[in-house]
């Protein structure tokens, strides 16, 4: 920091005047100047630099615009040179056709560089796409060029996690189609299913219905014949009248029971054809293929809902085997004809009755199926 004036100068006036006394207020502002003095010269001579020091500091610089040499002259009299090879100094440039920088120096000579060794070449490869626009380099990923190889570790695993699961989706489809089509039609691939299917109740359950609808007829047609010696032997008793009435009324149960055998005939078609349709719906999907496949168990022998044991081809055919068997056996019955031996008072019959047995007691006509 600059030092600031701090002394002021007395007017001093000799005597007789006495505006300048010699007194204390004087001389100790006299000592002030002095000390103040002392002190800057202290401090002067601890930051003053060393001569040492001074003599290597730079007393002048010269410059020879001709050779561009720069002369440096100490403060001891020593001077360096620098050669600035201001002749190197490129004056002037061109670029030729080929693609060429020509740089002119000061001195006249020229240098020639290649341009195309600043100029960055790209290849493309089957899966990077390169491409150079406006001094811009730019790469593209090749759409479905990536493999498996290329995918993050976590990302192949999880794809083969998929295609594992997959696989195993398609194979339970196919075993559920295979059961579906078990007990549908049957499958060779499951021994005794070619009777155990619900197409097979239904053609046991439609042949079955034929029986029981011929043997209906016939039953019927017995029945016709059994009421006309029924009415023949009305005019003849009254307890024979009563017996052959009460067996018609046995015969018209017999008719509406083959009538149901034909309904359960029909219901059967209905099932067996929804267990087909159920194969159809097997293949789309696996857990469709699924619930086909049990929809198809159950219609064809049942075992998969509550109400399966009276809701399938199988029992049907059971019960309409079961109407057949009591059709046939009604089909059997031979109604005997009756008559009155008035000679002797006695009910009598010129034919055997098959399959029903007659009586009289008490005054009273009884008859019962006995086959």
């Amino acid at each position: 920091m600059a030092y600031q004036p701090y002394y002021s100068v007395t007017d001093w006036q000799n005597l007789p005047s006495q505006k300048t006394a010699v007194n204390r207020t004087n001389l100790i502002h006299a000592e002030n100047g002095i000390k103040e003095a002392d002190n800057r010269i202290v401090q002067l001579d601890a930051k003053k630099a060393e001569q040492a020091l001074v003599n290597t500091m730079v007393k002048d610089v010269s410059v020879d615009t001709n050779t561009g040499v720069l002369t440096i002259t100490l403060l001891n009299g020593t001077t360096k040179t620098y050669d600035l090879d201001i002749e190197k100094v490129v004056v002037n440039f061109d670029i030729t056709d080929d693609d060429k920088l020509v740089l002119t120096l000061a001195d006249g000579t020229q240098k020639i560089i290649d341009l195309t060794r600043f100029v960055y070449s790209v290849d493309s490869t089957s899966t990077i796409s390169m491409q150079i626009v406006d001094r811009t380099i730019t790469a593209r990923i090749i759409d479905g060029s990536v493999t498996m190889a290329k995918l993050d570790a976590a990302i192949q695993t999880e794809f083969r996690q998929y295609m594992l699961d997959t696989q195993a989706a398609r194979d339970t489809a196919l075993q559920y189609q295979l059961y579906a089509k078990r007990y549908t039609l049957g499958d060779p691939s499951f021994p005794g299913s070619e009777i155990d299917n619900a197409k097979y109740y239904y053609e046991q359950t439609k042949t079955d219905a034929q029986a029981s609808s011929q043997n209906a007829q016939l039953a019927a047609d017995s029945a016709a014949v059994s009421t006309t010696q029924a009415g023949i032997a009305t005019t003849k008793a009254a307890a024979a009248t009563s017996a052959a009435n009460s067996t018609a009324a046995d015969v018209l149960t017999t008719t509406n029971k083959a009538n149901v055998a034909a309904a359960s005939e029909q219901v059967a078609t209905q099932k067996a054809a929804a267990a087909g349709v159920s194969q159809t719906a097997a293949a789309q999907s696996a857990t469709e293929a699924s619930n086909s496949a049990l929809q198809a168990k159950r219609y064809a022998v049942g075992g998969v809902a509550p109400e399966d044991p009276e809701d399938n081809a199988k029992w049907y055919w059971q019960q309409t085997k079961s109407l057949k068997n009591q059709v046939d056996a009604a089909a059997k019955i031979v109604v005997p004809q009756f008559y009155i031996d008035f000679s002797t008072g006695k009910l009598m019959s010129d034919t055997e009755a098959k399959g029903m047995e007659f009586w009289i007691e008490n005054g009273k006509f009884y008859g019962e199926v006995t086959a």
